[in-house]
């Protein structure tokens, strides 16, 4: 997707500087060394790594607990069942508002019935799921639609973050509260 608040300025192809799976899980050696209890996968979208499966397991084989952060559109049911199988604690979806102001925010068309979708899935193979919605002066009328939404789908929880000025979110800041 191409989120219009996206503080990494995420792209469809790797660079350069991604961290390749050996370093990646050197990164992990270090945190569980630390004592580091969670280790949260965010992106970008952290299901376009095709190492993730991998390095979730190794988190967990590490002691460490595995969560994600997604747009949720990847999440296939046998991919929900691939994350539940490595151990993967919890998966946080976001989404920016109902359907057409959350199409807007992440500029394709579908993507909230997908990220829904995503959602279902998870809850299908008993993953935990919850939502994180980026709160700012062009959606925070999709609060109320929001909590119909968790309880409809019986999502227990949803987080509110800020708008980070980084990334495509610095072109947002006249719109932060």
């Amino acid at each position: 997707l191409r989120c219009m608040h996206c503080y990494a300025r995420a792209v469809s192809e790797s660079r350069e500087t991604e961290l390749d799976t050996a370093q990646a899980l050197t990164v992990l050696d270090d945190l569980a060394r630390f004592g580091v209890p969670v280790v949260l996968f965010s992106g970008g979208e952290p299901l376009m790594r095709k190492d993730l499966l991998r390095l979730a397991s190794y988190a967990v084989e590490k002691g460490m607990r595995a969560v994600i952060s997604t747009n949720g559109t990847l999440i296939t049911r046998s991919k929900a069942g691939e994350l539940r199988e490595v151990g993967l604690c919890y998966v946080v979806v976001s989404l920016d508002g109902m359907e057409e102001v959350h199409d807007h925010f992440r500029g394709q068309k579908g993507s909230f019935q997908n990220a829904l979708a995503g959602i279902r899935n998870c809850q299908e193979v008993g993953l935990k799921v919850g939502l994180r919605f980026t709160i700012n002066r062009l959606n925070k009328h999709e609060i109320p639609g929001l909590f119909d939404l968790l309880e409809h789908e019986n999502i227990p929880r949803i987080c509110f973050y800020h708008l980070v000025y980084a990334g495509r979110g610095s072109n947002l800041i006249e719109q932060d509260l």
